[in-house]
């Protein structure tokens, strides 16, 4: 069991609800007003600089690891340079009249300056119409306030040589330049601003450093005392140097987690392979006699906790997305290594069960599962998954390193990758990936079934492809669909180049480049092609819908000629009022998740067809154009803009959500034909695959059932599997929930890829979560 200490710092931070923060924008803002006309990498660095230089910090009386990414329990960061509009002064109730003139001030700087200001400058005006006006597609830059990249930090670096190993080697670098050349210039100043940045955080740490040495000074209770002492110590010793103690690693890490927050906050920041970064330094100190088992899982758990510290404000579809205050915050543990040995350790094991006492919402925890894993790993992993209603994250070992190596990272690599944000496979510490957009396929298809115009707002979208009263084969509907997708994909990467180009000039991120392989030896910042590898993966929204209408058309009109494609028009056009016999057929059509291959085969149709037409587009900087199976909770205002569909569903309700989970309530044939659906696809053509499933917790009652889940997965991702996460909740809890929220303040769910507390979630995705097939045994 966690200390009673460490409990009581968990029960502080639940017991507050998210507030606004307003340093870090203003901060920020006082120092592009005193940096006017310099560089602006340089105008980035010092920006940091300003932020980490007057941050207030504080040490919780009870706390081990230090370092608060906000001046607020739970804070939510505001980023004006990127958005300044999504941020008005009465966003919280809470806000003093001071926090509400430092937002007016930083208003009145920013208004004309942000950088989606400068994007919808760029932006044509008939890629623009498709984005914001329409949104058969969204950008991060449209709908976010933030410029999200999923990564994680050259952890490895940081821990074996200290920000002063690396601050040498930018120190070599700069020496090998000649200014007499432009380009080496160019890397200079890159080089400089990374110097600051790194800077920046050494001076971050001496300022705790400084501060637990001032309160143990004044500090009567002899024990307390020596801890401030120690945390004085440790803080003046990393992250500047190499840490020489598990302690030590712990609060190295969340130092440059929460400098990386205050530059690229919004960013999925991932924690790395927590369990093989940190294993070395746990193991000497156990074996030393310097720690127990107990007191590393403490130290742990104070450090799931601190992941709960800060989340990013969202604006218009971006906070339907992203409901429930997500952080983006995880930790990978489990798989195998780079030389392809089972990584499960004792960290592995101590990581989640010290989860299984923090219990909280933002530390997402990604189990990877490999054939060499032992059973008695997953096993745990699920008794723990039971007991928080489904916290973790289960991915393949074997699908996921296929994707990567389809996508040309060499294998050693790829066995090193770490799931960032929703569920986006990258490489730690060497990787500048992002899921930058959200393409509704679901729209695309009604215009395909409407000659390229919206069935409810009545204008012409996309292009014309012909009366569909008219179609006489189904392979006309197929067609005219294709064209609909690829006309909406080019105004994705039109929208997403300009984001980054503006971006890389304007608003690029010296700390995390520093922290990111090659970009020092490149001497190019990691929007810049800095980095080794670098992905943009479109999430496609509505999959299965689509395969579902398809599958409907195919099989109700054109092979068994139940009705006309004039009949089913009509049908769609008056949302299937006076049509129910109509809709009673097409809900009759095979469905996703039951393990119909006739249905099941045009979904891989789909998801070829969107990810060869994405592939085609080269990224800006050499950025590879990727694909994913995910939505977060878009499918619920996404769905709002789609008209009734062949599957049956009606207009304006939600689209299937996950990626690939089955559309709500229509995976009728059990959890096996599920899973079965899902893995017969050639997933290793997407980069990510969410799949969501819900049990009721009377299925996991006994050892035996949860042995027999164990297998399930196993099966599961032997087949082809890539991502699977669970629900353990009963749909009688979650309705109980919606009545008395006060009874379930703590009560957990799975959402899209993150877990929220269900009482914190927006009325609408509490009733997409309790619509979800709930299965009451695991065969």
């Amino acid at each position: 069991m966690v200390s009673e200490r460490t409990k009581r710092l968990r029960e502080k931070m639940r017991a507050h609800p998210p507030r606004v923060c307003v340093e870090r924008a203003y901060w920020m803002t006082i120092a592009y007003k005193e940096s006017e006309g310099q560089p602006p990498i340089i105008r980035r660095a010092l920006a940091l600089k300003k932020v980490l230089e007057n941050l207030p910090i504080s040490i919780d009386d009870e706390e081990l690891i230090v370092g608060k990414t906000t001046s607020k329990m739970r804070g939510i960061v505001i980023l004006p340079e990127l958005r300044w509009d999504a941020f008005p002064e009465d966003m919280d109730p809470s806000l003093t009249e001071e926090e509400k003139a430092k937002i007016r001030e930083i208003h009145q700087y920013w208004r004309g300056k942000s950088a989606y200001e400068m994007w919808l400058a760029c932006v044509p005006p008939q890629v623009l119409d498709i984005i914001n006006k329409h949104q058969v597609v969204l950008t991060t830059s449209a709908v976010t306030p933030d410029n999200k990249v999923h990564v994680a930090p050259d952890y490895e670096a940081v821990l074996t040589e200290g920000l002063n190993g690396i601050k040498k080697e930018i120190e070599e670098e700069m020496g090998k330049l000649d200014l007499t050349k432009p380009m080496d210039f160019e890397k200079y100043l890159f080089l400089k601003a990374a110097n600051i940045a790194i800077d920046a955080v050494i001076h971050f740490a001496n300022r705790y450093s400084e501060l637990a040495k001032s309160m143990a000074a004044k500090e009567t209770d002899a024990k307390r005392k020596a801890e401030l002492e120690k945390i004085a110590e440790i803080c003046s010793w990393v992250p500047a140097n190499p840490p020489r103690s598990f302690h030590e690693a712990l609060q190295s890490m969340w130092f440059i987690m929460i400098a990386l927050r205050n530059e690229a906050m919004g960013t999925a920041i991932s924690f790395g392979r927590a369990d093989q970064l940190l294993y070395p330094f746990y193991k000497k100190d156990v074996e030393e006699g310097k720690i127990t088992r107990e007191e590393a899982k403490d130290l742990v758990a104070q450090l799931l906790i601190k992941a709960n510290d800060a989340t990013v404000a969202t604006v218009n579809v971006a906070a339907a997305a992203e409901s429930g205050f997500p952080s983006w915050w995880s930790i990978t543990l489990g798989g195998i290594t780079r030389d392809g040995k089972d990584a499960v350790n004792e960290l592995s094991y101590l990581f989640i069960e010290a989860e299984s006492e923090v219990a909280m919402a933002q530390e997402e925890i990604v189990i990877r599962l490999n054939k060499k894993n032992p059973d008695s790993f997953l096993v745990k992993a699920l008794e723990i998954a039971k007991k928080l209603a489904g916290k973790f994250k289960f991915v393949s070992d074997e699908t996921t390193i296929q994707q990567l190596v389809r996508d040309g990272i060499p294998l050693e690599d790829a066995r090193d990758y770490i799931i960032v944000g929703c569920i986006l496979p990258t490489v730690p510490g060497k990787s500048c990936d992002n899921v930058v957009s959200g393409i509704n396929l679901a729209l695309c298809l009604e215009l395909a079934l409407n000659n390229g115009i919206s069935r409810l707002t009545g204008e012409q979208i996309g292009p014309k492809t012909g009366d569909p009263r008219k179609f006489k084969t189904y392979e006309e509907v197929w067609e005219a669909y294709k064209k609909q997708v690829e006309f909406v994909i080019p105004a994705i990467i039109i929208a997403r180049n300009i984001d980054l180009k503006i971006c890389s000039e304007y608003f690029p991120y010296p700390l995390l480049s520093a922290l990111t392989r090659d970009c020092v030896k490149r001497g190019l910042h990691s929007f810049a092609g800095g980095a080794l590898y670098a992905c943009d993966a479109h999430g496609l929204i509505g999959i299965v819908n689509v395969a579902d209408s398809l599958a409907a058309i195919k099989r109700i009109v054109f092979e068994e000629k139940k009705i006309s494609m004039e009949e089913l028009i009509e049908a769609l056009d008056k949302n299937f009022e006076g049509y129910e016999h109509i809709l009673y057929l097409l809900k009759k059509a095979p469905k996703f998740g039951n393990d119909d291959d006739y249905v099941d085969s045009i979904i891989q149709e789909v998801i070829d067809h969107a990810s060869a037409v994405v592939r085609r587009y080269q990224g800006f900087a050499n950025i590879k154009n990727t694909v994913a199976a995910l939505t977060a909770t878009l499918n619920i205002p996404l769905g709002k803009l789609v008209g009734a569909l062949p599957d049956g569903r009606r207009a304006r309700e939600p689209l299937a959500e996950g990626g690939l989970s089955p559309h709500q309530g229509r995976n009728v044939a059990g959890p096996v034909a599920t899973l079965r659906s899902v893995s017969k696809l050639d997933l290793t053509k997407l980069r990510g695959a969410v799949l969501n499933m819900k049990f009721n917790p009377n299925a996991l009652r006994d050892e035996e059932k949860i042995r027999k889940l164990c297998s399930m997965i196993r099966a599961y991702f032997e087949s082809g599997g890539h991502h699977v996460q669970f629900n353990i909740i009963s749909t009688e809890t979650l309705r109980d929930a919606q009545r008395n929220p006060e009874k379930y303040r703590d009560l957990l769910v799975r959402v899209a890829t993150y877990s929220a507390y269900f009482v914190e979630l927006g009325r609408e995705i509490q009733d997409d979560i309790i619509a979800r097939m709930e299965f009451g045994d695991v065969v």
